[in-house]
């Protein structure tokens, strides 16, 4: 059991969990300090009753946390008292506050918690006239008699919250955890992840669109939810006299009955189902109620952004909003009666005017709330809502997928290009390497020849040369094979391949009328070995192939520069340039080329391009000194 609290609150989970723990005890705050808050502006106790939410984000993004929740306590207190589930969730967001927040932060945000309360106390007064603008006064005539009243929280309530202030030991307290939370992941600095503000806000919103934790964030949501219309009701019970006619329980039913909205994304008919009788049922009893039908709403728009089949959700949304119109025409004052068992005691009297007819004038009055045609019709606005959200999800899903098959083509591609070009790479290792060997193994061969009357330790050292060449060119060529080919089968056109002294040639058969091409040799290129002269041509080759193709030059600089240490080799054009990003997304593949003939001699290949301004392409090559001589 001790394990699995642990584990429940080893992350964020855990913080999910306290804060529907402290929104319900906010909710019995509601129901204990009802004649406080009842005459207060309604945005007053709405932060009030929601702000517990933010315990959600005490480990991920805590200087919010610790903000809004420090403001929902001083809001609690100018309506009546200080809610002690909302300062107890600032003190646990000013505790995780050095865990994931740098120096600076972290003071600024712990002065402002701890001391902004004493500056608002300043104008704290006008804050209470404006939360609590009405108090109850008698009206009396000219002889002290009392002729009516003016409704309003009663004047001896009002003075008591007009005397209160912000006490400094809540201040003291903030103060004490934030230091003790500081001294605390200062000395267990493994359990700390201090991120920056733009960091903590990707977490956030990774975490609140994790599917694992959408039960639980839902919680929070049917809780907050079901503090509103507990809200709505309480006030409309305590202020306004409705609900007389009803059960005691059945306010706090319609309340609860927002808790449903758990079940928004598994089971998204049976909110819809349980909303739409709490909602006719407030709509019988009062003109006035917004949350039950906001929570009607919600539960609508999650029955058709969710991935219930569209029929169903279509059968289940017009049943329900047809028959709230339905049964409030059909139902009669026996059914009436069964819900609302206080109308049975009512007296029946004739009409006013008399009618000879008896009338029970509060059925009347109750029978004639019918549920409005238009009011289902309004409620068809979130539904669309819904479908609207259910399209972006598929359009956006299809996005994804065909983003992930065009990338998988285009390695796809990028590999097989790799492969082909190891296949031209092989070809060439072939010609300049098996060349010499095979030239070795001839020499070695007719060595013989020369002594053939000499001693017999000559010739026996003559054949173990001839045998090794054999013996390399056998494994050279089986290892090129395998390269060329996944069947081992080797290149049969194995011809010479082209230097850095037929560049001039290949700068001639380029260049045209609309197109320029200059050549700038410097150094000696016979000092180049010969695989990185073909390197080289290979890559000059296909830097001019892409500019013919492609670019629209008209004019082409090709410098060569041969040193000592290193090859250097540069293709600028003034053509139209292009993203080289782009260009690698579309499967550029004489690109890919370039970069794996550049790095089998472990140079480097930039690419200086961009729409508009020419493309230059560079490569630095080493020769090191064994290759060199």
């Amino acid at each position: 059991m001790i394990a699995a609290v642990r584990r429940l609150f080893a992350d964020a989970t855990g913080d999910v969990v306290l804060a529907v723990l402290a929104i319900g005890l906010t909710q019995v705050w509601v129901l204990q300090s009802t004649d406080d808050w009842i005459y207060a502006r309604l945005g007053f106790p709405i932060v009030v009753v929601a702000v517990p939410a933010l315990i959600v984000l005490c480990r991920i993004e805590p200087v919010l946390a610790a903000a809004g929740l420090a403001a929902g306590a001083f809001g609690s207190l100018l309506i009546g008292n200080v809610n002690w589930a909302v300062l107890a969730g600032c003190c646990l967001a000013l505790w995780w506050l050095p865990a994931r927040c740098d120096r600076r932060t972290v003071v600024i945000t712990v002065a402002g918690v701890v001391l902004l309360p004493f500056a608002v106390n300043l104008i704290r007064l006008d804050l209470v006239s404006i939360a609590l603008p009405s108090v109850y006064e008698s009206v009396r005539d000219d002889n002290g008699q009392v002729i009516g009243e003016m409704l309003g929280i009663p004047g001896a309530r009002f003075d008591r919250i007009y005397d209160l202030a912000w006490p400094w030991w809540y201040s003291a307290l903030l103060l004490l955890v934030a230091v003790a939370g500081w001294l605390w992941w200062s000395r267990h600095r493994a359990g700390t992840d201090v991120k920056a503000e733009w960091q903590r806000r990707q977490e956030l919103g990774a975490f609140l669109r994790r599917s694992d934790r959408e039960l639980l964030l839902d919680a929070v949501l049917a809780a907050v939810a079901s503090s509103f219309i507990l809200l709505d009701l309480v006030r409309d019970v305590a202020k306004d006299g409705n609900w007389w006619t009803a059960p005691g329980w059945m306010p706090y039913a319609v309340a609860y009955s927002a808790l449903t909205l758990v079940l928004r994304r598994r089971w998204p008919v049976v909110p819809v189902v349980v909303l739409a009788v709490s909602a006719l049922l407030t709509y019988w009893q009062t003109w006035d109620s917004w949350s039950v039908l906001g929570a009607l709403g919600l539960a609508l728009y999650s029955l058709a952004a969710g991935r219930l089949k569209l029929r169903w959700v279509l059968v289940s949304a017009v049943s329900v909003l047809s028959a709230l119109p339905l049964i409030a025409v059909l139902v009669r004052y026996q059914q009436m009666i069964l819900i609302f068992p206080e109308l049975d005691e009512q007296p029946f009297t004739f009409g006013i005017p008399e009618d000879g007819t008896l009338h029970n004038t509060v059925y009347d009055a109750l029978v004639d709330r019918k549920w409005p045609v238009s009011l289902s019709l309004l409620l068809l606005l979130p539904l669309s809502l819904g479908f609207l959200a259910r399209l972006y999800r598929r359009n956006r899903e299809a996005s994804q997928r065909e983003a992930v098959l065009e990338r998988a083509a285009a390695e796809q591609d990028a590999a097989q290009v790799v492969l082909t070009e190891r296949s031209h790479i092989a070809r060439d290792l072939h010609d300049v390497v098996a060349h010499a060997v095979n030239l070795m193994v001839i020499q070695a061969e007719t060595g013989p020849d020369l002594v053939a009357r000499g001693d017999q330790d000559v010739l026996a050292g003559f054949q173990r040369i001839g045998d090794a060449g054999r013996r390399a060119l056998g494994e050279l060529d089986r290892m090129l094979s395998a390269l060329r080919d996944a069947d081992g089968v080797p290149d049969p056109e194995l011809t010479p391949q082209p230097g850095l002294s037929d560049l001039r040639r290949l700068v001639q058969d380029v260049a045209h009328d609309g197109l320029t091409v200059q050549l700038d040799v410097q150094g000696e290129t016979e000092l180049a070995p010969t695989g990185h002269q073909l390197a080289a041509y290979r890559l000059v080759q296909e830097a001019l192939t892409n500019v013919v193709r492609h670019a629209e030059a008209t004019k082409v600089v090709v410098m060569l520069d041969v040193q000592a240490e290193e090859l250097r080799v540069q293709v600028s054009d003034d053509g139209h340039g292009f993203d080289p990003e782009v260009a690698r997304a579309g499967g550029r593949h004489g690109l890919a080329g370039m970069r794996e003939r550049v790095r089998i001699h472990h140079g480097t290949l930039t690419i200086d391009a961009g729409p508009g301004r020419g493309t230059t392409v560079a490569a630095r090559i080493p020769l090191t000194a064994e290759v060199s001589r």
